[in-house]
């Protein structure tokens, strides 16, 4: 039987090994999520097509600079067609924007890259985050879009201004974007894709904002997710009337430095018909 000083004993190491993984480890320990997202009507130049997502970096004191650019190193590796940059690049101080920013400039794809801003990303001034992309000639999408071109077919991709700190607007986004033409659509929160127009084609949202919790019960169950719509949009593949929405995990951590059963993900998105 065993003694009461031996089981607070196994108590504590248990907790301490708890502790080193989720405020040490693996909040550092980056999972590429390779996902492939079906498109109805995706002409046969874009068949295969791959966005690589970053989300949620959180640069701050906690999320050190030498991490991101093992992120930026990362993914880079993974060469996709397309960087979709898709908010929260800094957790709450100005002076790490053009760090962040100047990082995550260094990713080259065959059509380069894409950003939009989160709530974060306006707590410093949305002026002022903005102006840190601009110095690094990465094109922002405010309720605005862009299209890729190849072999005479065309990819739209768009993007929303934040949910919590503006007024995302997806027909506004999409506007002039002839209907047979597939879309793909940049919103920080996920919880946005709930209120998207229903006369408005829109294949496939990819989202960051909820972290994925960051800390993960068994059964993946997350016990805060930052959601209205509680464990829906906590990570992955999600589709609800609207539209297909993908949630990455993001990168960074805010508020508690900790993931548990949680990783870090750089998200590989291919299209396929």
């Amino acid at each position: 039987m065993i003694s009461r000083r031996n089981f607070l004993k196994g108590g504590l190491v248990l907790g301490g090994a708890v502790m080193l993984d989720g405020f040490v480890l693996e909040p550092k320990d980056i999972e590429v999520q390779r996902v492939d997202v079906r498109i109805a009507g995706l002409p046969p130049a874009f068949n295969g097509f791959t966005i690589c997502q970053l989300t949620d970096i959180h640069h701050s004191p906690v999320v050190s600079l030498d991490y991101i650019n093992r992120v930026v190193d990362k993914a880079s590796g993974l060469s996709p067609d397309l960087f979709a940059l898709t908010g929260d690049y800094v957790d709450d101080e100005r002076r790490y924007a053009a760090p962040a920013m100047e990082a995550v400039g260094r990713l080259q794809a065959r059509y380069g890259t894409v950003a939009i801003l989160g709530n974060h990303d306006y707590f410093i001034g949305e002026s002022y985050s903005t102006d840190a992309i601009a110095r690094n000639r990465i094109p922002l999408l405010q309720n605005s879009h862009m299209m890729i071109r190849s072999g005479g077919d065309a990819l739209c991709v768009a993007g929303t201004r934040d949910y919590l700190e503006d007024r995302p607007d997806a027909r506004e986004a999409l506007k002039g974007v002839p209907l047979e033409v597939p879309r793909v659509l940049l919103a920080h929160h996920p919880d946005y894709s709930e209120y998207l127009p229903l006369d408005e084609r829109i294949d496939l949202v990819l989202s960051g904002h909820t972290h994925g919790g960051q800390v993960r019960l068994p059964y993946s169950f997350a016990p805060i997710v930052p959601s209205s719509f509680g464990q829906k949009y906590s990570g992955g593949l999600v589709r609800n009337r609207h539209t297909q929405v993908y949630v990455s995990r993001g990168v960074g951590v805010s508020m508690i430095p900790v993931r548990f059963n949680c990783p870090p993900e750089i998200t590989l998105i291919r299209l396929v018909a």
